[in-house]
């Protein structure tokens, strides 16, 4: 929504939820190993340097195979992959899939070429804080691709409380996660808004920690679940851009965009008789 207040200085003040739309994919690489295992380790170096490399591209998460038994890891069994050895590696929430000993830079990089060559069919803004012991996240989702996101296909939104540092194998670690499923049925060009807490988490350091929303549906009853798209949420807080502004007898009027989670709220005024909000 664009509200335009005429006068000697003009300021456009945006505040809206709304999305604009994405144009590329934040591909989400998926790890699950051990501390103790060989292959993990193996593989755990070769994501730390994709994480380098690709990094605003993707994010690439590492969880603990034992604490996540459910949840994300079902989005790997889905796929109908039979895997015998750790570790369990996804793009996609399964769109390829990888496990055990492999030429893991090689493979991990093709994986995620191959989903950030896929067209987004949504997009997300998202922003969050730490509420308590737990993650408190504020998301925006809209359907950008040509059919419905439907509850019947299981579409939702997940939240990944993450922490960049060093706690596994890699330079991330996952602490918690959970499904949000949406509402209604959300057709083409049409948005969503979520305000979604984890579980509380015990252990973190805070002033590392990240979450990521990643909206996913499942195309086929019964079968893999497809990610649509992924957003790194923000922290909880207005941003103006710019945040510097000149006017002047030539240029009267300037804008100022102003973007942050729907719960908060803004006024604008002037201390100056010839500026007007």
């Amino acid at each position: 929504m664009r509200n335009r207040l005429s006068g000697t200085f003009v300021a456009l003040l945006l505040a809206s939820a709304a999305v604009a739309a994405a144009e590329d994919r934040l591909a989400v690489l998926e790890f699950f190993g051990r501390i103790g295992c060989g292959n993990c380790a193996a593989a755990g170096q070769a994501i730390s340097t994709l994480q380098r490399q690709y990094a605003g591209r993707a994010v690439l998460l590492e969880y603990s195979y034992d604490a996540f038994l459910t949840g994300r890891q079902d989005r790997f069994w889905a796929t109908g992959v039979t895997a015998n050895f750790l570790p369990l590696v996804m793009v996609g929430s399964g769109s390829r899939t990888s496990s055990g000993s492999t030429a893991y830079e090689q493979v991990y990089r093709s994986m995620l070429n191959s989903e950030l060559a896929r067209p987004p069919r949504a997009a997300i803004d998202a922003w969050w804080r730490r509420n308590g012991s737990a993650l408190r996240v504020y998301a925006v989702a809209t359907n950008h691709g040509e059919e419905d996101l439907a509850a019947g296909r299981e579409a939702a939104l997940w939240v990944i409380g993450y922490e960049n540092g060093r706690v596994g194998h890699t330079n991330t670690w996952v602490w918690t996660t959970v499904r949000w499923a949406l509402p209604y049925d959300l057709a083409p060009g049409e948005s969503v808004t979520a305000t979604i807490d984890t579980p509380p988490v015990s252990g973190p350091d805070w002033s590392r920690m990240a979450a990521l929303v990643l909206a996913e549906d499942r195309p086929s009853p019964g079968g893999a679940y497809d990610q649509l798209q992924a957003a790194d949420a923000a922290p909880a807080a207005l941003a103006a851009a710019p945040q510097r502004l000149a006017v002047g007898a030539t240029q009267t009027t300037a804008e100022i965009e102003l973007r942050g989670p729907h719960v908060l709220s803004w006024t604008a005024t002037s201390d100056a008789a010839w500026l007007e909000a």
